[in-house]
Formats: structure tokens, sequence, C-alpha cells
């Protein structure tokens, strides 16, 4: 029997590593605190009030107060992959990730407790969650592979199991769930092989719609004006003024995955993707320019900050963008 689990994080030819007892799995072992956390995969980035909140590779949640030029790991009782953290105000959030691992803050980021783990006699069992969205500091839902779909209405105390809430008979891996910019009841996942869902009433209940690609969707977002947009496989990147009864395709002129997409009340839309790719839209979204940045990083999710800014996630941390402007 194997006595020991050896955990690696590799950042450039930097590896992390650890020891600890098999008797404990990732989802149980607290992250390994590193000076160089700020230089792991990050998959995620929200703001909670000022405060930026990104998490990622093994457990590493990274706090900054200074709009990204400076990060602090903080103590996270997981380190398993998170893949994806949101916050209902400035002091409550939540992350999720592999192993349908949840974690909950409700001091702005600075602790954090283990909600959930998808372990034991759990139909999903070692699943990982994917995306999560917060309606308000008691309520939030998140969702993951083969249809995995968990919701609280208790701040996290339960996590209830809604995957038959959606239409979606085949499990497809659910890869992101957004709220509407402009209605907290109105909520859109999107997934594997196209799918697309809705749901009116907070995500107790969901229809399927018409989608415009069979190809994978990576993300789901409402940036402005209303307008819906949807992307992922291949450079695909669609949108919807009429909460996805319509589609409209957007040439982009990438043929690699687009990750994330955000929008600002000054008619600016970014997105990013594979490849270090960077597209951005000075007319809310109708024509697209691409920018790829010269390191050629992986970027897997991007925020609109103070003056025009932006600030993406992704292989080597976090990254503020050179739009050319």
């Amino acid at each position: 029997m194997l006595k020991h689990l050896v955990l690696g994080l590799w950042v450039g030819t930097t590896s992390w590593m650890a020891m600890a007892d098999t008797d404990l799995s990732p989802a149980h072992l607290p992250a390994i605190m590193t000076s160089r956390a700020d230089q792991a995969l990050l998959l995620s980035v929200a703001k909670a009030g000022q405060r930026l909140v990104a998490v990622g590779a093994h457990g590493v949640i990274l706090l900054s107060d200074d709009q990204g030029r400076h990060w602090q790991q903080v103590h996270t009782p997981t380190s398993v992959m998170l893949t994806s953290v949101a916050f209902a105000d400035e002091q409550h959030g939540w992350a999720v990730g592999h192993e349908g691992v949840i974690v909950a803050t409700s001091d702005g980021g600075h602790s954090w407790a283990l909600q959930h783990v998808a372990e034991g006699s759990d139909v999903h069992k070692g699943t990982p969650l994917l995306s999560v969205v917060t309606i308000n500091a008691q309520t939030a839902v998140a969702v993951g592979a083969y249809g995995f779909v968990l919701r609280t209405d208790d701040g996290g105390k339960t996590w209830v199991n809604m995957d038959s809430s959606l239409p979606n008979p085949d499990n497809l891996h659910l890869n992101a769930i957004t709220m509407s910019s402009t209605n907290p009841q109105s909520l859109f996942v999107a997934g594997e092989k196209g799918q697309i869902f809705h749901s009116a009433d907070a995500g107790k209940t969901w229809t399927k719609l018409n989608s415009p690609t069979d190809a994978s969707l990576f993300g789901v977002s409402d940036p402005v004006n209303g307008q819906l947009y949807v992307f992922g496989l291949g450079g695909g990147l669609f949108r919807s003024t009429d909460e996805g009864v319509s589609w409209t395709s957007i040439s982009t002129g990438l043929s690699s995955g687009i990750n994330a997409l955000v929008g600002t009340g000054n008619n600016e839309v970014v997105a990013v993707g594979n490849g270090g790719q960077v597209l951005i839209s000075y007319d809310a979204g109708l024509h697209f320019e691409v920018h790829p940045q010269a390191d050629r990083l992986k970027l897997v999710d991007v925020l609109a900050m103070h003056q025009g800014q932006f600030l993406a996630v992704g292989e080597g941390g976090a990254h503020l963008l050179n739009l050319g402007h």
C-alpha cells in the first residue's frame, strides 16, 4: 500500500511537491503555500467589491487589492483544481472545482471552508464542477461534467442535486453558467455539443434553447445592453439580442477556442482564448479585432477593470492585457 501521495504543480521549471498520507484525498488536503503561487495556472477571477479573487491549479486562491498588480495566496482547505469563483457581494463567495469540491468564504476571500465533495456513494463521485454563479449571499448554482448540477438556498449549509431540472438526458457536460446582467432570476448554461439552457427562476427549472452550433461551448456571457453571447470550440462566437431565441454568428478569424468574454458600459467587449488570442470590439460586439498577446499563453477568464483596462488569467497567472490602445 502506498504511504504517500505526491502532488506536483509546475511553474516554469519549478515543481511544488508535498507528501501526505493516502488516507486523505486531494479534496481534503490543504493547498500548498508557496511564494510562486502568483505564477500558477489560474482558471477564474472575480470581483469581491474592490478586491480581485483568482483560483486555479491545486487549490490555489489568490487575492489582489491593487487591481491585479500584486497577489497574495491565502490558505485553502483543498488542493484539487479550482475551476470557477463567484461573489454575491464583497464578503460572500464560492469557488468550485474537481472532485465536486465547493469552498466558501464569508470574509471577502481571506478564509475558506469546505462545503461539498462528491465522494462516497455520491452518484457524481469524482466528477468536476466547472462553473458557479451566485444569486445572493444565500443562493448559488454550480454546474459541471456529466450533467452535474448543485444548488444551495442556505448559504451552502446544504447543496441539493438538481441534475433532473435540466432537459439533458444524455448527461452532456455543462461547461459554464452565468446570470443575466439585468435580471438575477435569469440564468443561462452552455455546454457540450452546443447545448444552451435557460432558467427564469434562479435555477429551479430549466428549458433548452435553440443553439447556433453543434460544437462544444466553453462559455456564456451577458455583458452589456441585453446581448447574450456563447462561445467555444474552434473560435465560435455567437450573439443573441432576444435571450437566446435567435443567434447571429460573429466572424472572429480564429480557429482556437474562445474561453471567456466580458463587456463594459462604454460598448467595449473583450474575449480571450487559447494561444494568447484576445478579441476586442468597440461597437458593442458588432465587429471584433484580434490582438494576440506576445507570450501566447492560454487565457481562460477575463475581467473589465478601471480606465479601460482588462485583466485575464490563465497560464502564468494574471495578465493585464495589451490591446494596442
